[in-house]
């Protein structure tokens, strides 16, 4: 139903983004209405990106699964227009990265881990309003007991992906409804959808893995995601 639903409202959408664009065009450049239309504008891309949160939920369960390296997806993720977009929104955040996993390889979406790994940051960067250091790691655990986390994680080889921030914390409340849809105390209009949590919870789901979060108040957080190696055996 989401994904039926979403795909009408892009339609909808795509006249809302694009004819404000032409409009301005016939205005003068000092003309008031202008600013008016690049409202318009700009709420119809934040539709479009809960649109594209949507739709990302709705193809749960058949991404593609084919072998990535994690390091090099890290690595290439920095380099997007929607990273810099991160970052122009948070021009004190500076974004450190630790590519330590030697065996980086796991089997899944690169489009959905990418998405993951650009909510993370962006939670990560919210969640330090005066400005700080978003650290990126990437290694192997190799678990020879389950490890009680957020989720339990069970024994076994896995490549992690972790996201910390040293900012203001989640509070233990908050927490527990992290990854419930439309939760979000984001600056609504800037960022957040309210979704973004949930498409990291639904990926890391799809791929077998599991969630650990560490977070305390004033000392921030860190969110490690366990993706089993494609060596391991189910």
């Amino acid at each position: 139903m989401a994904g039926g639903v979403a795909h009408d409202l892009n339609n909808i959408l795509s006249g809302i983004v694009t004819y404000p664009e032409l409009l301005a065009m016939n205005l003068d450049k000092d003309d008031p209405l202008k600013k008016s239309l690049g409202i318009i504008q700009s709420s119809g891309y934040r539709a479009a990106e809960i649109v594209q949160d949507l739709l990302t939920l709705s193809r749960r369960g058949v991404i593609t699964r084919e072998v990535l390296n994690l390091n090099d997806l890290v690595s290439n993720f920095l380099l997007t227009p929607e990273y810099k977009k991160i970052l122009s929104f948070h021009p004190n955040i500076f974004v450190e990265k630790q590519i330590d996993a030697a065996t980086p390889f796991l089997k899944g979406s690169s489009v959905h881990l990418q998405k993951t790994l650009m909510n993370l940051i962006s939670n990560a960067a919210e969640a330090q309003p005066d400005g700080g250091i978003i650290r990126i790691k990437t290694q192997n655990r190799l678990l020879n007991n389950p490890i009680k986390g957020y989720d339990q994680v069970e024994a076994g080889n896995y490549v992690v992906l972790s996201v910390k921030d040293n900012g203001i914390g989640i509070d233990p409340e908050d927490l527990k409804r992290i990854f419930e849809p439309f939760f979000t105390k984001k600056i609504m209009g800037r960022s957040g959808t309210g979704l973004g949590m949930s498409v990291v919870w639904g990926t890391v789901q799809d791929h077998e893995g599991y969630i650990d979060i560490i977070s305390n108040a004033d000392k921030g957080t860190t969110f490690d995601l366990y993706f089993p190696s494609p060596r391991m055996k189910h």
